[in-house]
């Protein structure tokens, strides 16, 4: 657990978009050739859609989604961030600084025909609140489609870990980085809680890139999950 002197997301997402921007993110096969593949191939068709980008980061999702003809809207905590997104996409997106854990201002309801989150959620502890928000602003029968780590991921990552305690760890990624592991309880429920329904989840294999370059991981993640990634649909 991370103490008094841990910094929030925001900073940290501010020191560590400059290695965003030079690759880190595409040379990291975790997110590029593990998390990145599953999460998109859960998303529908967006060519013409209004689309949030929750978490939004550099703009990786962001600019999947306009080369698939969205209209996209990136949200993201950190100021850093949101200016290698802008710089990533060409000024052909919309991107707010907001805090999920907060209400989004900037968004009417039922604005968006679907959310897009990468592995971005982890770092909020309210997710009634967070699920709730998102349904205001997502129109019926609109999509939400996020990644996250699988639970059992954090039971083999943490010592002195209650499965079923939503409590705020810290990753040490060259800084600390604050997330809050929870059991898969305390995912669903909140989502259908919010109004949405769950429509598929998966539990993804590695791809033959991830195996190129962390072999041994990509046995081990054969047979042991790691990222779990869930559609949703606005009832």
């Amino acid at each position: 657990m991370g103490g008094d002197d841990v910094p929030d997301v925001a900073d940290v997402y501010d020191d560590i978009a400059a290695p965003y921007a030079e690759g880190y993110w595409e040379q990291n096969p975790y997110q590029a050739a593990f998390e990145f593949p599953a999460t998109t191939a859960l998303v529908p068709d967006v060519s013409g859609r209004r689309i949030l980008d929750a978490g939004c980061g550099s703009g990786v999702y962001s600019q999947w989604l306009l080369e698939r003809g969205a209209d996209v809207v990136g949200v993201d905590v950190s100021p850093e961030m949101l200016a290698e997104a802008d710089e990533r996409t060409g000024d052909r997106a919309e991107f707010y600084r907001s805090d999920l854990t907060s209400s989004l201002d900037f968004a009417a309801d039922g604005e968006f025909d679907g959310v897009v989150s990468g592995s971005a959620f982890d770092h909020v502890e309210d997710w009634h609140h967070l699920f709730a928000e998102l349904a205001r602003v997502v129109s019926a029968g609109g999509f939400l489609v996020f990644s996250m780590r699988h639970p059992l991921a954090n039971d083999r990552e943490y010592d002195n870990w209650h499965y079923f305690d939503v409590e705020r760890r810290v990753e040490d990624w060259g800084v600390q980085v604050p997330h809050y592991p929870r059991p898969l309880s305390a995912v669903v429920n909140p989502l259908l809680d919010a109004g949405f329904r769950l429509d598929e989840l998966t539990e993804p294999t590695p791809t033959e890139a991830f195996a190129t370059q962390r072999p041994d991981e990509y046995e081990q993640f054969c047979t042991e999950p790691y990222w779990l990634c869930v559609r949703a649909v606005r009832s």
